[in-house]
């Protein structure tokens, strides 16, 4: 459950940063990297959770 939380929050960062560094011209950056969290949340969100038997 866990895992689904930080993939989702990795994936709200991603377009935040993106929206955030579009509107500033002073927070540029953030629009450049605004990818870096992206994979991170697509393969935790990927990933299958093992139930405990």
């Amino acid at each position: 459950m866990i895992k689904k939380i930080i993939g989702v929050l990795c994936l709200v960062a991603g377009g935040v940063m993106y929206i955030i560094g579009n509107n500033s011209s002073h927070l540029s950056e953030l629009k450049d990297f605004f990818w870096v969290p992206l994979p991170l949340g697509i393969l935790l969100l990927l990933i299958p959770n093992k139930k405990k038997a």
